[in-house]
């Protein structure tokens, strides 16, 4: 699809807006649009001494733009514009894992971490006003690289807690080139720390929301 674009153009003489000239001289950008994808990815955290699972999920949107990047024949993905929507952590929880029944907690710790991983190139960035903050941070895939990351603690009784985050609040800048047809991941750190009147335990996980056109 995206040489048949190419060669039209070049045929015709006409650049339009999803055709741009790029900066090296035999290089060109194909196809350019903008998609939002929905995500929801879980997972579970069994405390023995708590005797409780944490279900825990993450879900949203990413919105992105894409375009087909061509240089010496070879065409690749490319991704810039990248951000979350509503970005948003529930944890819910139970007696056991798998056929459990709903259970409380006194007091929850929430937190969300996110980067990019496809290619590590991408830093985080945090829109104005909202409560995130951006840190170089240790990351399974990339090693040490800049997350966005957002930390709530409930000191309520309750079965299931929500951190919701309204928005964009987080974005991730540059633009990143990768093999044709291949997905864009971000890697999520959720971290939970969960209380029981004087004990507590933790636990942290990798979440990958990934997106392809």
């Amino acid at each position: 699809m995206a040489k048949r674009l190419f060669a039209v153009a070049l045929a015709t003489g006409v650049l339009s807006s999803g055709l741009i000239a790029a900066t090296a001289t035999d290089a060109s950008a194909i196809d350019t649009k903008t998609y939002t994808k929905p995500y929801s990815k879980s997972a579970n955290f069994y405390s023995k001494p708590l005797g409780r699972c944490v279900k825990t999920t993450l879900s949203g949107k990413v919105t992105f733009k894409h375009y087909y990047y061509k240089q010496h024949g070879a065409i690749s993905d490319a991704f810039l514009g990248v951000k979350l929507i509503n970005p948003t952590m529930h944890t819910t929880v139970l007696t056991k894992c798998s056929g459990g029944k709903a259970a409380t907690l006194t007091k929850m710790s929430m937190t969300q971490r996110w980067y990019e991983s496809t290619k590590c190139q991408l830093n985080a960035t945090v829109t104005a006003g909202y409560p995130w903050t951006v840190a170089v941070t240790p990351t399974v895939e990339c090693g040490k690289h800049k997350a966005g990351t957002r930390s709530t603690t409930y000191s309520a009784k309750a079965n299931n807690y929500t951190q919701s985050n309204s928005g964009r609040p987080v974005g991730f800048s540059g633009e990143v080139h990768i093999k044709y047809n291949t997905s864009l991941c971000l890697s999520a750190r959720p971290t939970v720390t969960a209380y029981i009147n004087n004990k507590s335990d933790s636990w942290t996980n990798t979440i990958k929301a990934c997106v392809k056109v």
